[in-house]
């Protein structure tokens, strides 16, 4: 996937030796062997970084785990509640594996691997010091499991919750021909954001990655459930950026964001 080839590359331009699991062949990516059977991978790797979508990450654990031994340190860093982290690490320690969590908390299309990571876990440090030293920006936030992870997701409750408002005003106010002036008036209102800006970064992102980013939500959703509270926000918020899957809007942009929220809503319009 995207944050997966981004992070490849970045540790390739490092001198590390990267190899990656596939189903099936993927575009060739320089520096880096693909391998269809996961016991070669763990067989030729010191560290395994998981970078899948949030509904396969135990699955991805399960399938690895076997293979993994004292040598492998683990890092997880798929966006799911901090209870499946702290599931997948009991999993690949019992394996004798060093497990780390990993929480990426930027967007790495905008900032590479520089977008920030944090780490928690009894093996963090180890993990930090491989990610600083092929040029990461990544902190150690201490040793309880599960911290990274309720970090990301707690987060997410604002930044994906503005994101499927943000759709929801545009997509409405664009009928009346009054988006703009809808987002200058939050402009003028909360002065330190261009709403026209974000608007734009955040509809494109959930144009491409919308599928991705409301699986997120279900996590979040399930990790609220988990400790008694009713995911309201939650729930709707996923529920919004998943309803532009049925557009296909990944294929239509080729698997870039586009640059305008007016872009999202023309291609809606065509796919009608």
């Amino acid at each position: 996937g995207e944050v997966a080839r981004v992070f490849a590359e970045g540790f390739v331009a490092g001198g590390a030796t990267v190899t990656t699991y596939v189903r099936n062949p993927k575009p060739p990516l320089s520096g880096v062997r693909q391998l269809t059977d996961p016991a070669e991978l763990t067989a030729a790797s010191d560290a395994v970084l998981s970078l899948v979508t949030p509904p396969n990450a135990e699955a991805v654990a399960k399938m690895v785990a076997p293979h993994l031994t004292s040598r492998h340190l683990y890092i997880d860093f798929n966006s799911v509640a901090p209870e499946s982290k702290i599931g997948i690490g009991n999993m690949t320690e019992a394996k004798g594996a060093r497990y780390a969590e990993a929480a990426i908390m930027g967007a790495v299309p905008t900032f590479g691997i520089k977008a920030p990571v944090i780490l928690c876990g009894p093996h963090a440090a180890e993990a930090l010091a491989l990610l600083k030293r092929f040029g990461f920006e990544a902190e150690d936030i201490g040793p309880e499991p599960g911290k990274a992870s309720a970090v990301k997701m707690f987060r997410s409750i604002i930044i994906k919750g503005i994101e499927a408002l943000l759709q929801e005003c545009v997509l409405g106010a664009e009928r009346y021909g009054a988006a703009d002036r809808v987002l200058t008036s939050l402009t003028e209102t909360y002065g330190t954001i261009d709403w026209n800006h974000l608007a734009s970064f955040l509809i494109g992102r959930s144009a491409i990655n919308g599928q991705r980013r409301a699986d997120e939500m279900d996590e979040v959703a399930a990790t609220l459930s988990a400790l008694g509270i009713e995911p309201i926000m939650a729930v709707a918020a996923g529920k919004r950026i998943r309803a532009l899957a049925p557009y296909d809007l990944k294929s239509v942009f080729g698997g870039k964001p586009p640059k305008h929220f007016r872009d999202v809503i023309a291609a809606m319009s065509q796919k009608k």
